[in-house]
């Protein structure tokens, strides 16, 4: 089965091709560059790359939430027109489970950390075995210090240090010190959409594919300005 996922739920922009499990191509950019204007050219080089055409892809998948408002939008536009105009199947995958499966091989507790603004992060913790990834939680938006005392209940019970992988990696362990926390390498650190990948082939073997058309994005808290206007309101 061939899997083209799409990431551009952060900074970085991923798109990768996987065949039965294995990697066959991605592309990652962190160049300042907006996503609309190179995720769609990264797509067409993994898939020429690989010497394939779009209709040959069994299943597209994207990252559908937590992350950027309008990353989000950009990727799950992209793959709603690609499942569309073919009639494939897709999946939606959590960008903080994509981002655990860069530490797939890595054993302890693993916390998928994304920066979401005003002292907040999008998180949720797994398990690694060395082998796999098993989620322990659900996806949440929650503050930074609320995150902390979850890692040292978890640092308690498990007398390790939990592992970070995110583009919040780097504000936690500031914050919180490493006599907690360690970081994932430099090169897993950040989205790759072959996490996507691995976590799309999870959900098709589980019959959780949904159509184009039922995509949506989870962005677990409302938008600043919606936030702000309710603020005003006094609804919040």
């Amino acid at each position: 089965m061939k899997i083209l996922a799409f990431d551009t739920s952060a900074k970085v922009a991923s798109v990768a091709l996987a065949e039965d499990g294995k990697l066959v191509s991605e592309f990652y950019l962190d160049s300042g560059f907006t996503h609309s204007e190179t995720v769609l050219p990264m797509a067409k080089a993994a898939l020429d790359a690989a010497r394939i055409t779009p209709a040959d892809v069994d299943l597209f998948a994207v990252n559908c939430g937590p992350g950027s408002f309008t990353g989000l939008r950009i990727g799950i536009a992209a793959v709603k027109a690609l499942g569309m105009s073919l009639d494939k199947p897709c999946a939606a995958v959590s960008t903080l489970e994509a981002l655990a499966n860069n530490l797939l091989g890595f054993s302890g507790i693993i916390c998928a950390a994304m920066d979401a603004r005003c002292s907040q992060v999008y998180t949720a913790f797994f398990a690694g075995n060395g082998e796999t990834v098993a989620r322990l939680c659900e996806d949440r938006a929650i503050s930074t210090d609320e995150l902390f005392n979850d890692i040292k209940k978890y640092v308690a019970q498990t007398g390790e240090k939990v592992w970070l992988v995110g583009d919040g990696a780097n504000l936690c362990l500031k914050k919180f010190g490493e006599e907690f926390v360690k970081t994932a390498p430099q090169q897993l650190l950040l989205g790759h959409a072959f996490g996507t990948c691995i976590a799309a082939k999870r959900l098709f073997e589980k019959g959780e594919t949904v159509s184009a058309g039922e995509l949506v994005p989870n962005y677990l808290r409302l938008a600043q300005a919606e936030r702000e206007k309710l603020q005003k309101e006094g609804k919040l």
